[in-house]
């Protein structure tokens, strides 16, 4: 075994000591191959509350985005998920199902992990935003860009105090345009107004989160074996998801993939995501991006991503949306949380069968398409579905524990530090 690993592959060599991260015993079960992301004609709504759209006020706009997830059985790749993601009661949104895994020492990573969709839906919403703002301002803007950096900690990690922290967002903005600095300053000014996703982090959410042990909450949703061949999805011949080479920022510097001597965890343990948002120039839908997104640890891909928050504009939706990124990459970092948090409660003698996670967030704004625009993360909805033959109140206890130690959702329901600078032809505007 390699002495240097990435974060969650040290883990796994640590917590899987003694113990075989293996599917269950069913053999004559087909192995089913999985795209990154693929469109659905329809969705299995969660099992565990009824999804509400919200009433919209003050020439709002209302998102209500849902998720569903499930584990996919592979022994080489225990972290494997999927889930579906569904802007709730809009027909203009496909649903779209989604698969997440993490690196590691022996593991080449096969879908992007959960920050990484995380990190892809802080930008690229903060780009729709932008883009917004240009078209109401009516300002001549040639180029427009986001540059992001996520930063995450852990703190004890496996202990009983372990927990997950999103310690701070930074977004640059870059503009090129001959427009005046004050123009550039009031368009970034109404982009951060109208960011719900950035007002979500920036502040305190509430949060109404419940968990369910072994309730009849499974509606036959059980795991079962998968595997994804290819980083390349394609969606009616167009490629939108893939792998793509390192990036390179122009407004900050990019740190060293993490790697971590399993032998000595650093407590804190730090590691950052980043991600560059641009406009995929597509004319049939403007608010389109392409995403190139990385966790900066050992082992993980840089991913190639491609998000539509084209609302309003004739056609199919070419993607999922900014905040179906967002609302399932913490959908995602839960289930992450909840397959760490399995391995280190079976060595306290705690046996979890199997686990799952529900999502609704609603995103609002008002006054949309108008100076005036404000976006806000109103509430979310949080339900983990736990089998187990422990006691119920070790179950109990291992979910609480699992999300105590989930970044993205920290970052919810705390407030975040955020930093945003914008950028005009190369220069920054203070």
């Amino acid at each position: 075994m390699k002495t240097q690993l990435s974060t969650l592959a040290t883990l796994i060599a640590i917590l899987t000591s003694g113990y075989a991260v293996s599917a269950p015993n069913d053999e004559g079960q087909t192995e089913k191959i999985y795209q990154v992301e693929t469109r659905l004609d329809n969705y299995t709504r969660p099992t565990t509350f009824t999804p509400v759209k919200a009433v919209a006020e003050n020439a709002a706009i209302s998102e209500n985005i849902i998720t569903s997830t499930q584990n996919i059985l592979n022994p080489k790749a225990p972290f494997l998920k999927k889930g579906m993601v569904k802007v709730e009661d809009e027909n203009a949104f496909s649903p779209w199902q989604l698969v997440s895994d993490e690196g590691g020492a022996d593991h080449d990573q096969t879908a992007p992990n959960p920050l990484t969709y995380y990190a892809v839906g802080s930008a690229s919403s903060l780009l729709t935003q932008l883009e917004r703002a240009i078209q109401v301002l009516d300002l001549d803007v040639e180029d427009v860009k986001v540059e992001s950096k996520i930063f995450f900690r852990w703190q004890d990690t496996m202990t009983s105090t372990w927990s997950g922290h999103t310690d701070k967002v930074i977004s640059n903005i870059l503009i090129t345009s001959d427009e005046s600095p004050e123009k550039i300053k009031e368009l970034k000014q109404m982009a951060l107004n109208a960011w719900a996703v950035g007002e979500g982090l920036a502040n305190k959410t509430v949060i109404d989160s419940d968990i369910i042990v072994n309730a009849d909450d499974w509606a036959g949703l059980k795991p079962s074996h998968g595997k994804v061949e290819t980083p390349v999805s394609l969606d009616n011949g167009f490629p939108i998801t893939n792998v793509t080479a390192d990036l390179t920022f122009q407004t900050m510097e990019i740190e060293q993939d993490l790697a971590l001597d399993m032998h000595h965890l650093p407590n804190p343990l730090v590691f950052p995501e980043i991600a560059i948002a641009e406009s995929a120039h597509d004319t049939d839908r403007p608010y389109m991006h392409r995403v190139r997104a990385k966790s900066l640890t050992e082992n993980y891909a840089t991913w190639d991503l491609y998000s539509d928050d084209s609302r309003g504009y004739e056609g199919k939706d070419k993607a999922p949306t900014s905040r179906d990124y967002f609302t399932i990459g913490t959908s995602f970092c839960l289930m992450s949380q909840l397959t760490a948090n399995k391995m280190y409660f079976q060595k306290q003698g705690v046996n979890i069968e199997d686990f799952r996670v529900e999502h609704q967030f609603n995103f609002q704004q008002e006054n949309f398409m108008t100076p005036a625009m404000t976006g806000t993360l109103d509430n979310v909805i949080t339900r983990i579905v736990v089998q187990s033959d422990s006691v119920a109140e070790q179950a109990i206890k291992y979910a609480k524990q699992s999300l105590r130690t989930c970044f993205a959702g920290e970052g919810i329901q705390n407030a975040t530090e955020m930093e945003t600078d914008i950028y005009l032809n190369g220069k920054l505007l203070k």
